[in-house]
């Protein structure tokens, strides 16, 4: 994120300009959010494309609402909720893409390593692609984005309990459904006693 724009108050002065017309301040926003409102949607669509367009939804529909913003939550809660809205919309409106994703490459090393780390990250964006998009939403933001409970209930405009049951649900069906790829401690304690 942009130093400048770190700060509430320059957010602040960056939104009231851009509400009086300065195209300029709306594009240091932009800046300053789009890599983390990319990330969200790309977390919550699995494609860069679909996230993309979803960012791109995302930064649209917000110069559109501006003047909507009342500074209750950040302008970065409030660009992220609607960032995660358009990705949901994008992924209801899409069927569930079964590719691996051509973003999921190698970073050199040990070639062996890196066909099992790709296959690793690319079951595990399967296993969060596969969640309702709710729960998807949830994990993404709690897990991936590092947000509280509060936050994320002013995302997605929840109570916090509903957030800790989807991300509940969440989890246990994510654990569910990579159970193979975690270490299997109850074996190796198993046999630990055996000759």
């Amino acid at each position: 994120m942009d130093a400048a724009v770190h700060a509430t108050s320059d957010e602040g002065v960056l939104v009231a300009d851009s509400l009086r017309g300065d195209l300029s301040a709306y594009d240091r926003l932009v800046a300053a959010y789009q890599d983390h409102i990319y990330q969200t949607a790309y977390r919550i669509t699995g494609h860069r494309e679909d996230a993309r367009d979803a960012a791109q939804e995302a930064f649209l529909r917000a110069y559109r609402a501006l003047r909507t913003f009342r500074g209750e939550a950040s302008f970065s809660t409030w660009m992220t909720r609607i960032a995660v809205n358009a990705a949901l919309d994008v992924v209801r409106r899409r069927p569930v893409h079964s590719s691996v994703p051509a973003d999921v490459a190698a970073e050199g090393g040990d070639p062996t390593t890196d066909v099992l780390r790709r296959d690793q990250q690319w079951r595990v964006q399967q296993a969060i692609a596969a969640l309702p998009p709710d729960h998807r939403a949830v994990v993404v933001l709690r897990d991936v984005q590092g947000l509280r409970y509060d936050e994320i209930a002013r995302v997605l405009g929840v109570p916090v309990g509903t957030v800790r049951s989807r991300l509940s649900r969440a989890r246990e069906s994510l654990r569910i459904a990579l159970a193979d790829l975690a270490p299997r401690k109850a074996q190796e304690s198993e046999g630990a006693g055996t000759p």
